[in-house]
């Protein structure tokens, strides 16, 4: 009998212990869950992380996805890769947010409607809370029929179905694409600017050129971001912006449409002169981006060394650091991570339910196992 009471008070002393653990494991969720995904999938540090503004180009294969950790705190995200990548991209941005008290992504823009860059935006709007959303001039017939747009394009694709649906079931406020001066920022303080620089246009017959050209500055140092704008738009943007020389002058261009001919002509390379070129491309690709053409005309004016790719390259990260200048520039800063993207990310639910289970198998398991055992 003595025996049984030691046994009970034993059960009840561990049931208590790991109760206790689950609870702290609930008040400590966000330190707890970082400290494990730390430790199983260990982060490379690199000088990029101590920097004020932060460009993510990330590899999700054949597409494009682009996260940016504004200096004011807030994070904009263009495109959401391929529904085929979406799980690396879902991987990532968990990673980017673990340092973070929110998931709030302040703006997410879908270039156009492209399957390479809608396909992971459904995961976006699951995981993540959007509150800020731009969309290109392009409607459902479910929304042309309900609210009577009219003089937009269409589409009815499957991605951008669903990625429209989930959009008003966010209640989100949403945008669409055209030429803005900038973004509203945390802190007017704050000396960056987002603009969008096309389309310039209502509509277009190309589903590509509905990409807005959006332009980055920080700290004298300015990115410039395509999406899948053709020469087209390449050219309106020249002739908009033909009066100001120094408008379109960049330091890092996204090139256009994955590397294909369709895109970065020469007269619009030369004019926005970029110092780096990046380009968002799937290794092996059918495509057979990006083309040689292109790659002879990023080289002369790029150079070699300065041309990275996501499927060569990896993860592709630029930092701007304020507190480091050079001739009155800030220094931008690189890294990247070829090494595999992990497409997992242990959150803290998943550490109760493991540690629930344990409790479980501890207390209840070994007395159906005396009894099975004695059945034999």
């Amino acid at each position: 009998m003595a025996k049984k009471t030691s046994s009970l008070k034993t059960k009840i002393i561990v049931f208590v212990i790991i109760t206790c653990i689950i609870c702290l494991t609930l008040i400590f969720s966000k330190p707890l869950e970082n400290y494990i995904n730390n430790f199983i999938f260990p982060q490379v540090k690199t000088d990029v992380d101590t920097c004020d503004m932060k460009v993510h180009f990330i590899d999700v294969g054949q597409g494009d996805s682009i996260l940016i950790e504004l200096p004011d705190d807030k994070i904009m995200l263009i495109d959401a890769g391929l529904n085929s990548g979406e799980d690396k991209l879902i991987a990532y941005l968990n990673s980017i947010f673990s340092e973070r008290n929110d998931k709030d992504i302040d703006y997410f823009v879908i270039t156009h409607q492209d399957s390479d860059h809608t396909g992971g935006a459904d995961v976006v709007f699951d995981n993540f809370n959007i509150i800020n959303f731009y969309r290109p001039n392009v409607f459902t017939d479910n929304e042309k029929e309900e609210y009577s747009y009219v003089d937009v394009g269409t589409c009815n694709s499957d991605s951008y179905t669903t990625m429209i649906s989930k959009m008003y079931a966010e209640n989100c406020n949403w945008f669409l694409n055209t030429v803005y001066e900038s973004m509203p920022k945390l802190d007017e303080n704050i000396d960056y600017s987002i603009e969008f620089l096309s389309p310039i246009d209502d509509t277009y017959t190309k589903p590509n050129d509905y990409s807005p050209i959006i332009l980055l500055s920080y700290q004298n140092r300015k990115f410039m971001f395509t999406g899948d704008a053709t020469t087209n738009v390449e050219e309106q943007v020249l002739n908009t912006y033909s009066s100001d020389e120094f408008k379109l002058k960049c330091d890092v261009l996204k090139v256009g449409h994955h590397g294909s001919n369709t895109s970065t002509s020469l007269d619009f390379l030369n004019a926005i002169s970029p110092t780096y070129a990046v380009i968002c491309v799937g290794e092996d690709n059918t495509y057979g981006h990006p083309t040689d053409t292109i790659m002879a005309r990023l080289k002369s004016v790029v150079g070699e060394n300065n041309i990275l790719r996501t499927d060569l390259n990896g993860n592709i990260i630029f930092g701007i650091d304020k507190d480091s200048k050079i001739n009155n520039l800030a220094e931008i800063k690189i890294a990247t991570n070829k090494a595999p993207v992990i497409s997992v990310y242990v959150e803290w639910w998943t550490i109760v339910v493991i540690m629930e289970g344990v409790c479980f198998m501890f207390i209840f398991i070994p007395k159906y196992s005396k009894k099975i055992l004695k059945n034999k």
